[in-house]
This record gives structure tokens, sequence and C-alpha cells, in this order.
């Protein structure tokens, strides 16, 4: 049974489907390696955290307390990417937007297959910044334990993530659902 999660961003829907638990495995260590020291700067963004009391349910009532700093997140984001090649960027992209289909002017594009730039240039001209979301969107899907601890932030990232830099919220707006597959 692989899941699926599916989002609309800037109105284009966005379909993810889990990847196979070894290569979720691979790619966990991939992100953890090249990633976790700037994860810490990620974190840094977010204001308002109310203390762990060791119940999520307390978390989740506060979550509507938590401000993200969109300047300090663009900067995290920007601080993450240059950590990677030109070459590794599209490289990291391809291998983490393998399992998305985009539905756009009702049609189907694959990231999957040997056309990737000119699914990427279809799908995300005018709204580059979109892919942030959508990469969100693969890690809910392939470590929903993790992201269903931390919903309500996941939500305040996302809508930091879809603004320009320095702005809060998202013009587009996106929703976002989960289905299973047998």
């Amino acid at each position: 049974m692989n899941k699926q999660k599916e989002k609309t961003i800037d109105g284009v829907k966005f379909v993810a489907t889990a990847f196979p638990a070894v290569e979720a495995f691979r790619l966990k260590a991939y992100l953890m390696k090249k990633f976790g020291p700037t994860i810490g700067q990620i974190i840094g963004t977010i204001e308002g955290v109310p203390p762990i009391s060791g119940k999520i349910g307390d978390i989740k009532d506060k979550i509507g307390d938590i401000k993200l700093d969109g300047d300090k997140m663009a900067n995290a984001i920007e601080t993450l990417m240059e950590q990677l090649s030109e070459d590794e960027f599209i490289a990291f992209l391809q291998r983490m937007l393998r399992n998305v289909v985009a539905h756009k002017d009702k049609k189907q594009f694959a990231f999957a297959d040997e056309h990737f730039e000119t699914t990427m240039d279809i799908v995300f001209n005018q709204h580059i910044f979109s892919v942030y979301p959508v990469l969100l969107l693969v890690l809910e899907a392939n470590y929903p334990d993790f992201f269903g601890k931390i919903s309500g932030i996941g939500k305040k990232i996302l809508e930091t993530a879809t603004s320009e830099k320095g702005e809060k919220g998202s013009e587009s707006g996106s929703t976002a659902s989960e289905t299973s597959e047998d």
C-alpha cells in the first residue's frame, strides 16, 4: 500500500507518493548528512514555540501563537541551497520529485520521466518558489509520523515558503489531503 499526499499550490495539484521504505531511509540519511547543520537555522525562524510538556495536544492547542520570520526563513533556505552546486541542486530536485505528479491545465506531468527539465519549466514557470512547499509535501508523504506531530508548524512553514522573501503568508493558499493506494 503506497501512501499519497496531495496539495494544491498556486493552482497546480501535486500528488506525492511515498517512496519504498529502503529509499525513504536512504533519503533520510542523505538529508541529515547534507542539511543537518542548517536545520537548526530553520528551526530558529520559529518564534513562540510553547515549552514541550510531553503532550502533543498541548502543543497543537498553542500552535496559533507561533510566528515565522519570513526573512530568516528565506535566509535559512538560501543557506541550505548554497550547500549544493547547480547540478547537485537539480539532481536533488529530481530525486525528491520523482514520485510526484502535477496536474495543471487539465494535463498530468510526471517528474520521473526523461522530460524532467521540460516538466519543471511547465509546472513552475512564474512560480519558482512553489517548489519548496512541494518538497515539503514529499517529506510529509514519506515521514508522516514526524510531520503529524508538528502539523501546525508545518502549515506555518508552508505559508512562509510560498510567499516572497520578507512577506508573511501565501497569496495563493493551498489545500492538502492524504490517500492510500492499494
